[in-house]
């Protein structure tokens, strides 16, 4: 059998069908056992109602210190960020917003909504799935890459956002009014309990991790093999991801993002 044979007979029945982008199965095409699979099943609810009468405010990071004038373009995206002052926010830059039901509204802040790649896709578990604080509620893929989201609060999940599963677009133009990813449930006691920040103290650790991505990028321009221009030598590069590559950019999200 060709290699080529084997890596067809890899690809996830969701890309076949193309829901996903390049996905490939690692479960032996045991569906049955796949969340993924049980995710993109589900499409009874969402979660698309636009988040109203919210209060904000504006974040300046300076991320511009040593950094060459012609990649400063690149971290336009984290200049200043939007900080909103209603929610409460996890270590992996996930928002919640608590309702007047006891339900609590998530999504990705400003920050981590500035790092996810343009073309990226948002599944998040069916309805009715059960996570602890800190389990994965979803993941956000691209390419062949994938990065698992973590929920800030135990409970049940009763609404996630579908239309994520085509374009994440929503989430990275407007991280609070249109990028509510899912509603949990949370279980009696949970949201006293969830190791959950106020916007300042949050405020705090974006700043930090502003600081962190602009060493990190200070540190990997350094290499000699990362420039201005793509592989081609010509065009210059417009993204982060370019920038960096694939295997480094996305170490920098399960760094922030993730939870590593």
């Amino acid at each position: 059998m060709s290699i080529i044979i084997e890596k067809q007979q890899k690809v996830c029945i969701w890309t076949e069908a193309g829901v996903l982008n390049n996905k490939l199965c690692d479960r032996d095409f045991q569906c049955e056992h796949c969340p993924l699979d049980a995710a993109l099943r589900d499409q009874t609810d969402t979660c698309r109602e636009e988040e109203p009468d919210l209060d904000y405010t504006d974040l300046p990071l300076n991320m511009d210190e040593n950094v060459p004038e012609h990649l400063l373009p690149l971290l336009a995206p984290f200049r200043t960020l939007r900080i909103c002052t209603d929610m409460r926010y996890s270590a992996q830059h996930v928002w919640i917003r608590l309702l007047p039901n006891g339900m609590v509204r998530c999504g990705l802040d400003a920050f981590a909504a500035a790092l996810l790649p343009e073309d990226c896709q948002i599944v998040i578990l069916a309805n009715h799935s059960y996570v602890r604080e800190g389990d994965e509620f979803g993941w956000v893929y691209c390419g062949h890459r994938t990065l698992p989201l973590t929920a800030p609060v135990s409970g049940t999940i009763v609404c996630r956002n579908t239309d994520l599963t085509s374009t994440a677009a929503s989430v990275r133009a407007s991280p609070y009014e249109k990028g509510c990813v899912l509603t949990i449930s949370p279980v009696m006691g949970a949201l006293a309990t969830a190791r959950l920040s106020s916007p300042r103290n949050h405020m705090r650790r974006i700043r930090k991790h502003g600081r962190v991505l602009t060493n990190q990028i200070q540190r990997l321009l350094q290499s000699p093999d990362l420039g201005p221009c793509l592989n081609d030598g010509g065009t210059t590069v417009s993204r982060l991801d370019e920038l960096l590559g694939e295997e480094r950019y996305w170490s920098l999200l399960q760094k922030f993002v993730g939870g590593e």
